[in-house]
């Protein structure tokens, strides 16, 4: 009874969402420039971070744009039915990413760094192997986030219970563990930038109700909170980030960077 009772709860809380949310949220912004970086004509040999069972865009895309995809995870068996991928790389990114020096065009990492004990390490590895003017993009929750402050709070074992009751199918997919390591604006900034990356475009996402879509009063507070720090407009208050990052390239490459200019 308690199940269907969040479960219409969160039906409500849905239909009454203002649809632009999930357009113009951190994950949109993912779905749109990841396709726009994908179709460049330099772009061909593309890293997926966390590959998991799918890749976030369509299939046809790699024959359209000619992508040669390779997939990491720290668990191979996630990445048996991810058919889209061309190589498939079991590993902790943490620890070291096996692939050569200046032989990557683009990373892409979609809601991944949060798992990650050691962020500065797998920036390091990734800067080491994309090549010159190739880029790492990536969306994740800040450290600092409501729903993030509240599952640290929690022990692991209630917090996952919480999500089993009032996520539904969506707890499948947010149960993994997550360190939230440097995941903050500020933070994640000095880190990328002391690394040598450098910033070609930032969103900060102020919505993370969803979390809350199981309890409509809840929902209505949370969603308050989100229209405040969204007028507020300032990044380190923001729930997620997503940034366009690149490796520096040498001066003979720096025409195509015009392609960015809407970016900035």
């Amino acid at each position: 009874m308690l199940e269907r009772f969040f479960a219409a709860n969160r039906r409500l809380s849905q239909a009454i969402t203002p649809r632009h949310i999930d357009e113009a949220n951190v994950f949109g912004a993912f779905r749109k420039i990841g396709a726009l970086l994908l179709s460049r004509p330099d772009v061909r040999t593309v890293v997926d971070v966390g590959a998991g069972k799918h890749w976030h865009f369509p299939r046809h895309y790699k024959r359209w744009y000619g992508i040669h995809l390779i997939g990491l995870d720290i668990n191979a068996a996630a990445m048996a039915p991810n058919d889209a991928l061309d190589e498939k790389i079991e590993c902790d990114v943490s620890a070291g990413i096996p692939l050569p020096d200046d032989s990557a065009d683009l990373f892409m990492v979609h809601s991944g760094i949060e798992h990650f004990p050691d962020n500065q390490k797998f920036l390091e590895d990734a800067l080491r192997i994309l090549r010159p003017g190739g880029c790492l993009v990536a969306q994740f929750p800040s450290r600092y986030a409501p729903f993030v402050m509240a599952n640290r709070l929690l022990p692991t074992r209630i917090s996952g219970r919480v999500l089993d009751k009032t996520m539904g199918e969506r707890a499948k997919v947010l149960g993994f563990r997550a360190h939230y390591d440097r995941t903050d604006y500020a933070a994640f900034r000095r880190m990328f930038t002391a690394v040598g990356f450098e910033e070609l475009y930032h969103l900060p996402g102020y919505n993370s109700s969803a979390y809350c879509e199981f309890f409509i009063p809840l929902f209505a507070l949370s969603y308050m909170y989100d229209a405040l720090t969204f007028t507020l407009g300032i990044p380190q208050l923001a729930s997620y980030n997503f940034w366009v990052l690149r490796k520096p390239a040498a001066e003979a490459e720096t025409e195509p960077l015009r392609l960015y200019a809407w970016m900035r």
